[in-house]
């Protein structure tokens, strides 16, 4: 639908004239628009000092995100490295725990001590109800001079190391104080 305004209805001239004009200032006022809008939105951009600190936010959060990552990695390895020592810590006290008797061992535990002969295999008796059915009681000393002692034992074990591994054992479970014995 046009619109056409008439200053002077008699005359055609100023009809088409007024049209042109019309024309011309909105084709100006819209280029005029665009041009200041365009120049608005070059000019709202992000200046080259709000770009670098950008640039430079970026790489700090790059930075963070990796020391995070380090960290993690590292907190890993020390539960890796404790739960690692405890497994080797349970693997050392199995061994230790683990005695292995021998009937050629040339180590025994020497648990008590006794005079009497019928005390020492009462005693021999009770470590064997404990389960050391390698328990035995030594005669030694000159009956002679009646100085003769019933001493019980525990074991034959292969190595020293073994018998400590014994005496700790028995110490830890049972209370009993006692001492490796070389045997011949």
């Amino acid at each position: 639908m046009n619109y056409v305004f008439y200053i002077h209805s008699s005359t055609d001239n100023y009809k088409g004239a007024f049209k042109k004009d019309h024309i011309m200032k909105t084709l100006l006022t819209f280029m005029g628009t665009a041009i200041l809008a365009i120049s608005l939105l070059v000019g709202c951009g992000p200046s080259e000092e709000e770009l670098r600190q950008q640039e430079l936010q970026r790489q700090q959060a790059e930075r963070d995100s990796l020391e995070r990552v380090y960290e993690a990695q590292m907190e890993q390895m020390r539960q890796d490295s404790i739960a690692q020592a405890r497994q080797d810590s349970i693997a050392e006290a199995e061994s230790r725990s683990q005695i292995e008797f021998s009937e050629t061992g040339n180590y025994a535990v020497q648990v008590q001590s006794w005079r009497s002969e019928e005390k020492a295999n009462n005693e021999l008796h009770q470590w064997k109800e404990r389960g050391y059915e390698n328990a035995f009681v030594v005669k030694f000393g000159n009956e002679d001079t009646g100085n003769v002692w019933y001493r019980v034992r525990i074991g034959r074990v292969e190595s020293e190391e073994m018998a400590q591994n014994l005496k700790e054992k028995l110490m830890e479970d049972y209370g009993a104080e006692s001492w490796i014995s070389q045997l011949n």
